[in-house]
């Protein structure tokens, strides 16, 4: 019996313990005026409400301001309605400081706010213009996101450029002696020869190739696909598509020049707009070093965004438009092999990707 109650306990206090796992915590203040009041203890209670109201308030302030410009965008269409019903997405019942101050009448309270990252980002996405927009409508999209490693470095010779420049010189010195009976002229000739060499040296760039591979596609779709869906938007497979010849002619345009081609992406553009489909997204995910962690020896790896599009093409438009751009975003995973660490790096990438991309197109109001 008693340990059953331990195994309840333990899951009770598990079950508290991972409802604040997207918790972020913030102290607020907050000072209300206490003039117009005859007796503090009289109305504490009132007092300690409503400076905690404020103080609560200032902590969501607080965490606001750490959102990136295009999330404070999405925020500010809902801020009047979370701002009212701010209890709803936090906890902030722990006064940790309190000061009455008499000689100025003002009592200040801090307080610690947990405040629930997961159900605020709900709200954002749930006022996105995509997620409000019915199931027949185009929000339909594709990925074409694969992983690179590099395959090969050349590193040419450098361009050296000598120049040998020679200057001769001659004197002649003349010098002339005169007798009764004659004149003799002697001569000295001396031959000065000055040779200046310079020139320059211009370095030349690396040559990089890449093997472009779609065996890590499972672990990107692992990353965007739920925040995709929860934004409103429905996965299509790639597969599903005629686009066999495209994607292999993809990988070896980016393999071996490190870019696309505008023939390949025009193409692609034609081929996903034949199928109705308003939105894709393409870019790579390059796979860096490889190290051991040092504290767990578990194998770690990192693993960069180069450049990632989402592209949509409005119904009855004749031209694709880029509506969110992300690069450089970088994430290392980790695992017992460096084939589970890269995984883990990918799908992590993945998820800064689909959350910055999903938050610049709600800041523009696209549908």
């Amino acid at each position: 019996m008693i340990k059953l109650f331990f195994k309840i306990f333990s899951l009770i206090i598990f079950l508290l313990n991972t409802s604040y796992l997207h918790a972020f915590e913030e102290v607020g203040k907050g000072t209300i005026s206490i003039t117009a009041i005859s007796s503090f203890e009289e109305k504490k209670e009132l007092i300690i409400f409503e400076a905690k109201q404020i103080a609560c308030k200032d902590a969501l302030k607080k965490y606001v301001s750490t959102f990136t410009i295009d999330k404070k965008k999405n925020y500010d269409k809902i801020k009047s309605n979370i701002e009212k019903n701010y209890l709803n997405y936090m906890v902030c019942d722990k006064i940790i400081d309190e000061n009455l101050d008499t000689s100025t009448s003002k009592y200040t309270i801090l307080v610690k706010a947990n405040i629930d990252e997961a159900k605020i980002n709900q709200a954002l996405i749930e006022s996105s213009a995509i997620a409000n927009t019915s199931s027949d409508e185009a929000s339909d999209i594709v990925l074409l996101m694969f992983s690179a490693k590099t395959k090969s470095i050349k590193q040419k010779d450098d361009k050296v450029t000598k120049v040998d420049q020679t200057k001769k010189s001659v004197d002649v010195e003349q010098t002339e002696a005169t007798s009764e009976s004659e004149t003799l002229v002697s001569s000295e000739t001396t031959e000065t020869n000055v040779t200046t060499t310079g020139g320059n040296t211009v370095a030349s760039s690396e040559t990089i190739t890449y093997e472009i591979s779609d065996i890590y596609n499972e672990s990107i779709e692992a990353g965007m696909v739920e925040i995709l869906n929860t934004a409103g938007f429905e996965l299509i497979d790639g597969g599903d598509l005629d686009l066999e010849e495209q994607i292999e002619t993809l990988k070896a345009d980016y393999g071996e020049k490190g870019k696309l081609s505008k023939a390949v992406q025009k193409s692609i553009k034609k081929n996903i707009a034949s199928e109705e489909i308003s939105f894709y997204i393409q870019g790579i995910f390059k796979i860096g070093s490889q190290e051991i962690d040092a504290a767990t020896g578990l194998k770690v790896v990192n693993v960069s965004v180069v450049s990632a599009k989402m592209m949509h093409k409005k119904e009855g438009k004749k031209f694709w438009k880029t509506v969110a751009s992300v690069a450089g975003n970088q994430r290392k995973g980790k695992g017992t092999t460096y084939d589970e660490a890269i995984n883990n790096a990918i799908r992590l990438c993945a998820q800064s990707v689909a959350k910055q991309m999903v938050q610049k197109v709600n800041a523009k109001g696209i549908k």
